[in-house]
């Protein structure tokens, strides 16, 4: 988990005293961040959760309100089959229910809500991040990448989605 910016800080306020003590100052601009991940082996990471920080103190406000500060958690795994884009193969993920505390539904991030028997289609690097990890043994992926049906339609997750979201 860390502070992320929705922009690029010039020098002066990512070295400011006080945004350096607020934990502002030192906040990666979001798409340098999906870069840097990308140059260390990690194309497609997921947000787990994310908040906007909210700024009360004026003199912050004063030096740096032209910046949205999110607290992000990501999820990132490294394995050799992702993709840096959601492509869609026809695979089919089912949560078999077996994670300790989550028998009903697990969230994977913030795109991927999946529901004990279900079947959701996935994207190829989210069947990759279920079948070749720690998950394995609690999903079931169907399908392989055999073929291609061009980019994975991604949706995040709303409250008003009752499927259970899309992609990354």
């Amino acid at each position: 988990a860390d502070v992320f910016t929705d922009r690029r800080l010039p020098a002066e306020l990512a070295h400011d005293a006080l945004l350096v003590g607020e934990c502002l100052g030192g906040a990666l601009y979001t798409e340098d961040f999906r870069r840097l991940m990308g140059e260390v082996g990690f194309p497609d990471f997921r947000v787990v959760t994310s908040s906007v920080v909210d700024l009360t103190d004026p003199e912050i406000i004063e030096k740096a309100g032209m910046a949205t500060f999110l607290s992000q958690t990501i999820r990132a795994f490294r394995l050799d089959s992702l993709e840096d884009r959601c492509e869609d193969y026809g695979q089919v993920a089912y949560y078999r229910g077996t994670v300790p505390h989550h028998p009903h539904s697990l969230k994977l991030d913030d795109h991927h809500e999946f529901f004990t028997g279900r079947p959701m289609l996935v994207c190829g690097n989210t069947a990759a991040m279920l079948a070749e990890t720690r998950f394995a043994e609690h999903f079931r992926v169907e399908g392989d990448r055999s073929v291609h049906y061009g980019l994975f339609d991604c949706d995040p997750i709303t409250n008003d989605d009752a499927s259970g979201g899309g992609c990354c």
